[in-house]
């Protein structure tokens, strides 16, 4: 039972921070990525907002499940449905979370210089 505590709160936390990390990149951007490459908004901050919630219900179950014998039942279906969000997450994120926007102009100098 101790090894299903681990991963479950290691879910809960990833869920938490990946939450966390998305709502504040829309906010304050860290420039981990490029000028071209776009996130949108309102779905980010929406996703991140329900990825940190979910997260914090997950642990707080998760913790309340050491006293009360009756939340214990919830953990494996808690963490089964956190898996399933972190894996319609990563595909958001990959195909519709961030897209490129192409500039008009080419970033440098296509000069036919010494080759």
């Amino acid at each position: 039972m101790l090894l299903f505590y681990v991963f479950y709160y290691l879910l809960s936390a990833l869920l938490v921070f990946q939450g966390l990390h998305l709502a504040a990149e829309v906010k304050s951007p860290l420039g981990t990525l490029p000028e071209e490459v776009a996130q949108a908004a309102d779905p980010s901050l929406k996703w991140g907002s329900f990825l940190v919630a979910y997260g914090a219900l997950c642990l707080v179950v998760g913790i309340f499940s050491h006293h009360y014998e009756y939340l214990a039942t919830a953990l494996l279906p808690l963490r089964n449905v956190g898996a399933l969000v972190l894996a319609v997450f990563g595909t958001w994120v990959i195909f519709k979370g961030r897209t490129v926007k192409y500039l008009g102009e080419p970033a440098m100098d296509q000069g036919h210089g010494q080759h």
